[in-house]
């Protein structure tokens, strides 16, 4: 009698759990992602101010008495601005960098017109470079050493300057950037 019970409430458990994922599944794939910013803005609004978060640990302790002034962004509530400020802050920069690099993956244009270059074998190395990167800064932010930080910081110069020597620096007027085949 028991088993009998056992395989009713068995077979209704796997029935239920079909039928939840079934619509899921009816729902197809999920659509590509679209880009809404140019490489520019895109890069202004992700990866410069946090890798500017995770340089400044270079010369400045997020906790010091200078943290006010050294932080270069931090997300803050009206009138709290120490919300997200300090180690919090660094770590949380680090995985940001980690997390948005796959969006300069995403197919968009450049400032100038010209399409990124986002399937180049080169950019697609030092996307995942920058994610390392990030990895990286975020294991060395939660020693809350800054010589751990000065550590990690040549491998995030060298995760944008992969991009940055072949694609934005080529021509500082903007014209030839995100060219290729240089």
């Amino acid at each position: 009698m028991k088993s009998r019970y056992l395989f009713v409430l068995l077979l209704v458990l796997v029935v239920v759990g079909w039928r939840i994922s079934e619509p899921a599944a009816a729902a197809g794939p999920a659509a590509a992602p679209r880009a809404h910013m140019n490489m520019l803005q895109l890069m202004r609004a992700f990866p410069f101010p946090h890798a500017n978060v995770l340089f400044d640990t270079q010369l400045k302790d997020p906790v010091g008495p200078e943290k006010k002034e050294s932080m270069v962004f931090s997300v803050y509530r009206w009138g709290d601005s120490d919300t997200y400020a300090g180690w919090e802050g660094v770590e949380n920069s680090a995985l940001a960098l980690s997390e948005m690099a796959p969006l300069l993956l995403v197919p968009r244009l450049c400032s100038n017109g010209l399409p990124a270059p986002v399937t180049q074998p080169d950019w697609t190395k030092a996307v995942k470079g920058l994610v390392v990167a990030g990895e990286k800064a975020h294991k060395a932010a939660q020693t809350k050493k800054l010589d751990a930080m000065l550590d990690v910081s040549e491998t995030l110069s060298d995760a944008c300057a992969a991009c940055h020597e072949k694609y934005r620096d080529v021509d500082l007027s903007g014209g030839t950037r995100c060219k290729v085949g240089k």
